[in-house]
């Protein structure tokens, strides 16, 4: 054993590396995931702004321009369609990358260290420090963490916008059914 290691400090090092290995994939398909369902929301709330502008623009509006209950109805559809228009920002928002620039490390694929030639490149690896390696390690999973808990809080106001934008949609579509 090298630099006094013992069995228990080799073991605790693979548990580390493994620990590592596993939070990063759990990261990684969590951001993936928010990617994924931030962008079926926006499809819908897409769809939807197009729903409550179609709907605002509909015969029936026309032929009531002054009937206050089809005005408050269209009023609905407007801040449907308003609500599902901020979804959709959070949305893009959402599924935006997210670069975060730190230290000049060997992992961020922008670090001045993957701009150099290949063969460059690989003697730099060679010769990196293992303690140096593990803490790019870490930062990067601290980096991970935080992109992921930005695209759950984006994630969360898109949801909760789409949310209000459908009931108010809901309640425009039965006032127009009773009205009717």
């Amino acid at each position: 054993m090298e630099n006094g290691e013992t069995g228990m400090d080799v073991e605790r090092e693979l548990l580390l590396d493994q620990f590592a290995a596993f939070e990063r994939g759990v990261l990684q398909d969590n951001i993936i995931l928010s990617d994924q369902k931030s962008g079926i929301l926006l499809a819908f709330s897409g769809a939807m702004v197009i729903f409550c502008i179609e709907a605002i623009s509909s015969p029936h509006a026309a032929n009531h321009a002054l009937n206050y209950p089809v005005a408050a109805i269209d009023a609905l559809y407007l801040l449907a369609a308003l609500g599902f228009l901020v979804s959709c920002h959070f949305s893009l928002t959402t599924v935006f990358p997210r670069i975060r620039h730190g230290r000049d490390d060997h992992i961020f694929w922008e670090s001045s260290l993957y701009r150099l030639p290949a063969d460059e490149f690989v003697a730099r690896l060679r010769a990196i420090d293992v303690a140096a390696a593990r803490d790019d390690k870490s930062r990067h999973i601290h980096t991970l963490a935080g992109i992921c808990r930005d695209k759950f809080a984006h994630f969360r106001r898109s949801i909760q916008f789409a949310q209000g934008a459908f009931l108010l949609l809901v309640v425009a579509e039965l006032a127009r059914v009773v009205i009717a």
